[in-house]
């Protein structure tokens, strides 16, 4: 078989460039935003599309009570695992974290550790516990990203340091929508709304999920600190 030369690339590369124009070009237009969190359109939706999850058969499904169980137990278990190593919170996030919002089989666990991070030291304990890395994290490109597939779904860790905005973001949220079912309805109904849009790449879904998110977090961030002004 003839080798391929540089060339040959230059064609695809070109249009799958002009699909991401398109694509944050519509987004622009859709949202009338430039940017989502501070992050432009277009940085988002490169990063996104340099994402490389694995690609489980993982179902959107109701609440189910045994989630938090399973959250448990990893925790238990990264912990030991962990012990030597400077963890500072191991968190359940995300919406399998949210009693009462469906989701799909995957329990997201929020590892946050001190600033001293060594991510290659991290890596090979939880390589040595089944998970394997996957690049940066779609919540911050500064967490790690690994995924540990189960027969029922997966979990998966995002690695981050403990003083980053976006795990204090997360927690936050979490507990917003755990005390306000209507803002947690709300939010449900226009997740599914979001996906059942017929013709939608995941990258698309992926983006406007995240801009529903961003405006989500900001009034959880309001709620979280005038709750804590007033020492509630």
């Amino acid at each position: 078989m003839k080798p391929l030369d540089d060339t040959t690339a230059i064609p695809g590369q070109m249009e799958g460039a002009l699909r991401i124009r398109r694509l944050v070009r519509r987004l622009k237009e859709r949202l009338g935003v430039e940017d989502i969190g501070g992050e432009p359109l277009e940085q988002l939706v490169l990063r996104y599309a340099r994402l490389r999850p694995p690609e489980p058969s993982l179902s959107l499904r109701a609440y189910d009570p045994s989630w938090p169980q399973l959250f448990e137990r990893e925790r238990t278990r990264l912990l030991q695992a962990l012990k030597d190593e400077p963890v500072v919170d191991i968190q359940h996030v995300g919406s399998t974290a949210i009693p009462g919002l469906s989701g799909k089989n995957i329990i997201d666990l929020a590892v946050a550790v001190g600033p001293q991070l060594d991510a290659l030291r991290y890596g090979e304990v939880l390589d040595s516990l089944g998970y394997r890395f996957h690049g940066p994290s779609p919540i911050d490109p500064g967490f790690s990203w690994f995924w540990r597939r189960h027969e029922d779904g997966a979990l998966v860790i995002h690695l981050c340091d403990a003083r980053a905005v976006w795990f204090t973001n997360l927690l936050r949220l979490r507990d917003y929508l755990r005390e306000h079912p209507a803002e947690r309805e709300e939010y449900e109904r226009l997740k599914h709304q979001l996906a059942s849009e017929p013709g939608q790449s995941w990258l698309e879904y992926s983006v406007l999920k995240s801009h529903l998110l961003q405006q989500l977090t900001a009034r959880a961030n309001a709620w979280a600190e005038a709750r804590e002004g007033s020492g509630s």
